[in-house]
């Protein structure tokens, strides 16, 4: 009797299960359904193909679907900040201010969205401070998103690389708000990073940021530097 009712159990138990992985299943294809458009237009920027303008305007839009269907899921948050960012990157403030304004505030307002998601995303983070310092330079706040993005990912070569992009078109007071961070990423750049990288990432500096880099290179020492005297191939 009791083990026929431990195997009546088992069998719900078993039921339940399964009903729950099918329900998560079709979710997960409903999601992948409804943002399958977004996730290959995105793929399209990611591999430097031509898209027209006016798609990806279209499909910036629709990156409102995945905050409205609550979509989490890795791919499809970074597909939407794909097509949000390239969106704000093909607007011109100085011939349209208002589609610019529109850009920028769905491109900070879906990266937060992203990193509720994902806080843990260290290019999130940069692409948030990235798109914050267009709409308004507000050095602490800038700074400590950055910071987020220098602690999650301290030694990735290319987010190092990409993250000084940004650093050398930051103003002077965001540069003192976020001068341990960007001692950091500058030490690690000269001491690890790969020498013909960082020569073609170096190769221009901005006048703000010029005194902390050569500062930065002095102190790493001539034993870290002098590498990059060397030629590098084409």
């Amino acid at each position: 009797m009791f083990r026929g009712q431990f195997v009546s159990v088992t069998r719900i138990a078993f039921v339940i299960v399964t009903v729950v992985f099918v329900v998560l299943a079709g979710r997960e294809l409903s999601a992948s359904i409804r943002t399958a458009s977004i996730s290959i237009v995105a793929e399209r920027i990611e591999r430097g193909e031509t898209v027209a303008d006016d798609v990806v305007t279209k499909y910036a839009l629709r990156s409102v679907d995945v905050v409205d269907g609550h979509y989490c899921r890795s791919d499809i948050v970074a597909a939407g900040v794909t097509l949000v960012l390239a969106q704000l990157d093909r607007q011109n403030v100085n011939v349209s201010y208002d589609a610019w304004a529109v850009a920028a505030s769905s491109a900070r307002q879906y990266l937060r969205y992203a990193l509720s998601c994902m806080p843990t995303n260290s290019n999130f983070w940069l692409r948030l401070a990235a798109v914050q310092s267009t709409i308004a330079e507000e050095p602490v706040a800038i700074a400590g998103m950055m910071k987020r993005s220098v602690v999650l990912a301290p030694h990735d070569q290319v987010m190092i690389l990409t993250r000084f992009y940004f650093w050398n078109d930051f103003t002077d007071a965001t540069l003192a708000a976020a001068k341990s961070a960007l001692d950091s990423d500058l030490t690690t750049m000269l001491k690890l990073g790969d020498r013909c990288r960082v020569n073609a990432t170096i190769k221009e500096i901005s006048p703000q940021l010029r005194p902390i880099f050569d500062q930065t290179w002095t102190s790493v020492g001539e034993a870290a530097t002098a590498r990059f005297r060397q030629r590098c191939s084409k």
